[in-house]
């Protein structure tokens, strides 16, 4: 199964920079001047204990919420003031951590639909257009690098959690992202499926897509991700590889208490 994705040209370098950014909800601070850039083909886990900004910061990355202060670069051009369908259309895509696929559509319209949105501003033309081979075809192929490819007719509503997390993940892929950002892709999932979906990422990642990945399940995040960032009180506290960022103290007393040690938890 190919899971490498027909994306645009790339260039090497800076993919994404988060330039000193903020983010107030009246008087509680978010994100608190937080800076670190995400290299072209790079899968970068964004840690932090509960609280941290993380969500916070992704969804200010896909402009779901504005920065009172700072900025953020894709490619070069500052995203301030652009929605996250702008966002999208550039090549961002956020999978979230509650799956909320159309109930009453296969899998394989979800998806479709999620494609639709990369070739028309009204993406539920796509359904009308679902006898297109094509169209068809490419959310089909979707669903194979997702590994669900066999219940493509089958309602989410009869699907297992682990089904819907990389449902979630397909409709992501289908609108052709540079950057897929991935809120807590693992949770809720047991040991196996965990260790399963995580390989997907990884896979996805080698096949051309840069990921920004947050991640409650350390022994995941470390064994995929080469580099990771680390917030605390919406602060980035560590940035750097994934080793020895979480053989530093201050990590570990932020996740555990003082004294405590990441490889024993």
């Amino acid at each position: 199964m190919s899971t490498t994705l027909p994306l645009q040209a790339r260039a090497s370098g800076e993919l994404l920079v988060i330039d000193d950014v903020g983010v107030r909800f009246g008087g509680i601070v978010a994100v608190d001047g937080v800076s670190f850039e995400v290299r072209d083909g790079e899968l970068l886990g964004l840690l932090g204990p509960n609280g941290a900004g993380k969500t916070t910061l992704l969804r200010l990355i896909s402009g779901v919420v504005d920065p009172t202060a700072g900025a953020v670069r894709f490619r070069g051009e500052t995203l301030n003031g652009l929605n996250a369908a702008k966002r999208a259309q550039r090549g961002i895509a956020l999978s979230h951590q509650i799956v909320r696929p159309f109930r009453n559509m296969t899998l394989l319209e979800n998806v479709v639909l999620a494609a639709g949105s990369a070739i028309t501003r009204t993406p539920w033309r796509a359904l009308a257009t679902l006898d297109r081979r094509p169209l068809r075809d490419e959310a089909m192929r979707y669903l194979e690098m997702v590994g669900i490819a066999a219940l493509a007719d089958k309602l989410p509503t009869a699907q297992p959690l682990g089904v819907l997390k990389r449902l979630e993940v397909a409709r992501a892929l289908a609108t052709r992202p540079q950057l897929l950002l991935l809120d807590e892709p693992l949770a809720g999932l047991g040991h196996g499926e965990a260790l399963r979906l995580a390989d997907l990422i990884r896979s996805l990642n080698q096949g051309g897509v840069t990921i920004v990945l947050i991640e409650h399940n350390l022994a995941e995040v470390m064994r995929i991700c080469p580099r990771i960032v680390v917030l605390n009180n919406g602060r980035k506290m560590a940035d750097g590889p994934a080793a020895e960022v979480m053989a530093d103290p201050a990590v570990i007393e932020a996740y555990l208490g003082e004294g405590a040690a990441l490889a024993e938890h």
